[in-house]
């Protein structure tokens, strides 16, 4: 049984979608097989995008196992129900709401536990290569990038108005971009002129501030920081990371694919510390602080795609997976 929850959209819009929606999905078929350890579970796709992930974990699924997938972009569920529904699948159900919303929806579905949870937390081809979404600073169109649009909130109303200092916190914050003061200088000259609304036009100003052998790289910088503060991510993040663990059954996996630095560290800094029994500073004589060791780490390294992978989809290229296992309750105990 598939069924699907998202904002009306018809027969012919769903199926136009699931074509158009060409996204790649990242280490696929590593995913899922690190992620499915029982085939007659329960597992989550948080980001279920275009389906790619989805599909690889029903394959891997028996007659009794259950997926659940949710995504905040309603194009995303249209396009996921549509691409699941043309195979035989074990029941599925696909929603749209936020991964962060994961214990209301499981609470609702008198669900307790999981067995396995993925995250992909990058944006999709589909999304990137539609102008309209306003996620490229390669094509124009309206200064959007909203993964939900729905919300409120949109790149046009941080850039226009953002106080200057406010610009360059979010775009060296989220962005790391070193020449992030001169970005936001030139960003209040521009739209002091005429409000910024187009990429294209966002794009003209940031390299306006930049040398020109840095003019890519600096696009991608500012245009990252401004789709990570409209759409929140690392606090989403912070947020899934803090909360998530209770809802794993035991043995349960949870895995994240992250696609820039502040994503991966903190991915990384957290499934170090629910497998660690001592959480010390460095040079301490002896432990303190009574941390217990609450699951087990699957990736001491992070997963990579393959030299084949990228080349066959290059934005495979910075994809870094994470994956930890819960400890059953009866070997570990919360730090206090």
């Amino acid at each position: 049984m598939l069924s699907t929850h998202a904002a009306p959209l018809n027969h012919g819009m769903i199926m136009g979608l699931a074509d158009k929606y060409n996204h790649v999905p990242v280490l696929a078929g590593k995913v899922a097989e690190m992620l499915v350890w029982n085939t007659s579970g329960t597992y989550v796709d948080g980001t279920i995008g275009g389906g790619g992930h989805a599909r690889a974990i029903l394959e891997r699924l028996g007659e009794s196992g259950r997926l659940i997938g949710l995504d905040r972009d309603s194009e995303a569920v249209g396009a996921a129900g549509a691409r699941l529904a043309r195979g035989s699948t074990p029941r599925v159900e696909i929603l749209q709401r936020d991964y962060t919303e994961l214990a209301s929806v499981l609470e609702a579905k008198r669900i307790s536990r999981v067995d396995g949870l993925i995250l992909d937390l990058g944006i999709s081809s589909y999304q990137v290569d539609t102008p309209d979404r306003g996620f490229s600073f390669q094509s124009d169109g309206p200064l959007d990038m909203r993964m939900d649009r729905g919300k409120p909130l949109t790149a046009a109303h941080i850039v226009n108005e953002s106080s200057r200092d406010e610009l360059e916190r979010i775009i060296r914050e989220y962005g790391e971009e070193r020449q992030a003061r001169g970005v936001a200088n030139a960003i209040v000259r521009t739209r002091d002129r005429a409000p910024l609304t187009s990429t294209a036009r966002l794009a003209d100003t940031i390299r306006s501030a930049v040398r020109r052998r840095w003019a890519v790289k600096s696009c991608a910088r500012v245009f990252q920081a401004l789709r990570i503060a409209v759409n929140q991510e690392l606090d989403k993040l912070k947020l899934v990371l803090d909360t998530m663990l209770p809802l794993l059954s035991n043995r349960g996996r949870f895995g994240i694919i992250s696609y820039h630095s502040l994503e991966d560290r903190l991915v990384k800094r957290t499934f170090e510390t629910w497998a660690s029994d001592c959480i010390c500073p460095p040079g301490f004589p002896q432990c303190v602080c009574q941390h217990r060791r609450v699951a087990v780490l699957h990736t001491k390294r992070a997963v990579v795609a393959s030299r084949e992978e990228v080349a066959k989809n290059p934005r495979a290229r910075s994809a870094r997976f994470r994956m930890i296992e819960r400890l059953p309750d009866d070997q570990h105990a919360h730090c206090n």
